[in-house]
């Protein structure tokens, strides 16, 4: 015998997507925002120190890409948790605080995250072009 969904479960289950889509969305504003300042500051830098700052902006923003996936791969942690155990669950399972997922294995820490294939590759190669950039500009 199946267990039907009550609406609550349903809300639920519908705020956990939302967070999920909004985590995903972050991500891609940051990717974003890292191509539109690093350029900007690149733009406008005449020394090694301003360029110097770029790099810095990258690594800032490399890690706040990489905690967003983090929350995102958390939410989705609890939303297969929760879906997958739904005919042995009670209201207090229904809790979207993600601490229980955080304490497993199964979600890697932020800084784990930005060696992450496409993050690696992205970022990596944002910041050997800018790190090319301060080294021409020191030796002028």
């Amino acid at each position: 015998m199946q267990r039907e969904w009550d609406s609550y479960e349903l809300e639920t289950i519908g705020t956990i997507q939302h967070i999920i889509n909004r985590m995903a969305t972050n991500s891609i504003i940051i990717k974003g925002w890292t191509l539109a300042v690093l350029g900007i500051i690149l733009l406008l830098s005449g020394t090694w120190y301003q360029a110097l700052i770029a790099v810095f902006a990258v690594l800032i923003f490399w890690y706040l890409d990489a905690y967003f996936l983090r929350q995102k791969k958390t939410y989705r942690v609890l939303y297969d948790e929760i879906v997958d155990n739904k005919l042995n669950i009670g209201d207090e399972f229904f809790d979207i605080r993600t601490a229980r997922c955080e304490a497993g294995i199964e979600v890697p820490r932020s800084s784990k995250l930005m060696l992450s294939k496409t993050l690696l590759i992205f970022y990596g190669s944002i910041l050997t072009l800018t790190c090319a950039c301060v080294a021409i500009l020191s030796a002028l």
